[in-house]
């Protein structure tokens, strides 16, 4: 059922790393996954939700005021009992600091259309345009439906980033036919692993990769998220390259690990069920890099 409005995590206008030129990044929030890294935790829930920056917080205590739900309580280092929370809004209308603050922000196409289209002279003079991305763009699947073919109207270049698991018959039908490229991460090949970090096995999305290869009505890039201690195995890279061989794939690319999302857990109160902290050193990298060494892809 199409719904006229969704809520959109945030617009990243002037975006340089996802899909080529000057792009518009858009950030969906709902996702069908669950993966226990997730780099947008706050992308990951269809819902609405309040964030709290204890950094910005000065201890004024007017939300605690304001709160009728008694849902304030200054003990906990988050400050929001979300058992108690109505989402009433309260707290984040008063707090002086924008501590605290709404997870998503609803749009309608009409009312996304008017900001992604501000940009069009700088899409069009660098090979830029926009590019859907969340959360997971495809779990909106009518809404985003709609609005790439009112961007192709607009000939914007379209750019979909998405975790592969979605309704394939409706892509078929709503999206594919107004899209330019697509970014298709694969995580894990087992599906039990799969299952086991992602909360859903990758069957459906194995299916739709290989399907949406055969296809071949559209650029793909396949891209694999270098997990510490998750993706990043000996058999898991391994299965993974000759996956992509066997697919005849020559471009891929590969995204290292960044640690800066375990503070976006804590800003909506979530203990991570992974923690990894540090960066990847260079011995990984090499060590990653050569399970591709047949493929084309961009250092990092």
């Amino acid at each position: 059922m199409f719904v006229n409005k969704i809520l959109i995590v945030d617009i990243k206008r002037n975006a340089l790393d996802d899909g080529p030129g000057i792009r518009t990044l858009v950030f969906f929030k709902g996702c069908p996954l669950s993966c226990v890294w997730c780099q947008n935790p706050e992308a990951r829930s269809p819902f609405k939700e309040i964030s709290f920056n204890v950094n910005l917080c000065s201890e004024c205590k007017a939300c605690l005021e304001v709160c009728n739900q008694k849902a304030i309580n200054f003990s906990y280092k988050f400050r929001v009992d979300r058992s108690k929370c109505n989402l009433c809004g309260n707290c984040v209308e008063i707090c002086p600091n924008s501590a605290l603050k709404f997870v998503g922000q609803e749009y309608s196409i009409r009312e996304l259309l008017k900001i992604l289209l501000q940009d069009r002279v700088f899409y069009k003079n660098s090979g830029g345009g926009v590019t859907l991305s969340g959360g997971e763009p495809l779990y909106h699947i009518d809404y985003v439906g709609e609005l790439v073919k009112e961007l192709k109207r607009e000939e914007i270049h379209i750019c979909i980033e998405t975790c592969g698991y979605y309704n394939r018959d409706k892509f078929y039908e709503l999206v594919l036919p107004f899209t330019d490229l697509i970014y298709f991460d694969l995580k894990i090949y087992k599906p039990k692993l799969h299952a086991q970090h992602c909360k859903v096995s990758n069957e459906r999305i194995l299916a739709n990769f290989e399907d949406l290869i055969k296809n071949k009505s559209i650029e793909i890039l396949p891209r694999i998220p270098i997990i510490p201690g998750i993706t990043d195995s000996n058999e898991n890279l391994s299965k993974l390259a000759n996956y992509l061989k066997m697919l005849e794939i020559k471009r891929i690319k590969l995204l290292p690990y960044n640690p800066l999302w375990l503070s976006k857990s804590a800003m909506i109160g979530i203990k991570p069920l992974y923690d990894y902290s540090d960066w990847l050193d260079n011995n990984n990298k090499e060590r990653i890099k050569s399970f591709f060494s047949n493929f084309e892809f961009d250092d990092f």
